[in-house]
């Protein structure tokens, strides 16, 4: 019992000092890459390996994604999560990349905000040398939006795309916005899907509007699902690190 009561106590404990501790920090707090603990969105990487996944039949089979995508409710069965998630990155004067934990009150620089709508699973990705790092893969399929922002002034809110439209109406920011469509075939999504276009004051709603389409599609008899490999998490090792074990153990064929 005294064991239980000092794993409780030693859980709360750490919640409590890393909620202190992010919470101390300013609004526009970054860390590097290397740093930062949450999962961090990658180009979309094809995964020859074969995984395992229900069928439409309720078998188990083991099969590459491109043999899931024949049935769909076997990559359905596959990728059971769903979220929508925020990331913020700073481009800083030595070249390298910061990941804000928020996007309030950010000062002049160049910034890219990236969302996420995804159905998806979380795989582990283990070392494949002497390295023992050990991080996550985030494979899934679904909606990524990707808005450039030049922040023109200090103290401006890049949090959301409600926060950078109205930025973008007051002249505070410039900047791009594009969409891709992550693992998701469909003529439908294809034709009304906006392409690139600049930040303006309803960016919210068109993205709300892709969402819906895409929502719908993927579970539309017509629309083909190719999961992939879409974000990593690391677990104290490098990002080069976790990159290459992810390649080396999704990329060939069993």
């Amino acid at each position: 019992m005294n064991k239980i009561t000092f794993l409780i106590f030693l859980m709360v404990f750490s919640i409590s000092a890393s909620s202190q501790f992010l919470s101390s920090k300013p609004d526009n707090y970054a860390v590097e890459a290397k740093n930062y603990i949450d999962f961090i969105p990658i180009a979309p990487i094809q995964i020859k390996a074969k995984v395992i996944s229900a069928t439409s039949n309720n078998e188990i089979k083991t099969q590459t994604t491109l043999e899931m995508s024949l049935d769909k409710q076997s990559v359905l069965n596959f990728i059971p999560n769903e979220s929508m998630e925020t990331t913020i990155q700073r481009f800083n004067a030595d070249q390298t990349v910061s990941y804000l934990y928020s996007g309030r009150s950010v000062n002049k620089g160049t910034y890219r905000l990236i969302i996420d709508y995804n159905k998806y699973i979380i795989q582990s990705v283990e070392g494949v040398s002497d390295d023992d790092c050990v991080g996550y893969a985030k494979i899934g399929v679904g909606l990524r939006i990707i808005a450039n922002i030049n922040a023109l002034k200090s103290n401006i809110d890049i949090s959301s795309l409600v926060a950078i439209g109205k930025a973008a109406s007051e002249g505070a920011i410039s900047g791009s916005v594009g969409y891709e469509i992550l693992g998701v075939e469909s003529k439908e999504i294809t034709a009304i899907i906006p392409i690139n276009s600049e930040i303006t004051s309803t960016i919210n709603q068109v993205f709300l509007q892709a969402i819906g389409v895409v929502k719908g599609k993927i579970y539309d008899t017509d629309t083909r699902l190719y999961p992939q490999v879409i974000a990593i998490k690391h677990t104290g090792c490098d990002v080069k690190t976790i990159t290459e074990n992810l390649i080396g153990q999704y990329s060939t064929t069993d």
